[in-house]
């Protein structure tokens, strides 16, 4: 099982944490949670599903997600721009 950025919200809680997948994984084994179910959620995560499980809702972090009320800069060739401003 490879190592995945995740959200995760504590049941309960407002807030949510940002963590990884090895972090979780080492707290959900002290609850309780044997090997296998843990790939079962290490997959469920992959495939963009949320989990909860042990009081704990968990999200993969998509670093590709576009968020929303960011602004990007425009990549203008400063001549264009210049020439534009004539």
């Amino acid at each position: 099982m490879e190592n995945i950025a995740l959200r995760v919200n504590i049941e309960g809680k407002e807030e949510k944490v940002a963590t990884d997948w090895f972090a979780i994984m080492a707290t959900l084994k002290k609850r309780g949670v044997d090997y296998d179910s843990l790939q079962r959620i290490h997959a469920e995560l992959n495939a963009g599903l949320l989990v909860t499980t042990r009081c704990l809702t968990l999200a993969k972090v998509n670093p590709e997600m576009v968020l929303a009320g960011v602004i990007r800069d425009m990549h203008v060739p400063t001549s264009d721009y210049m020439m534009s401003m004539r």
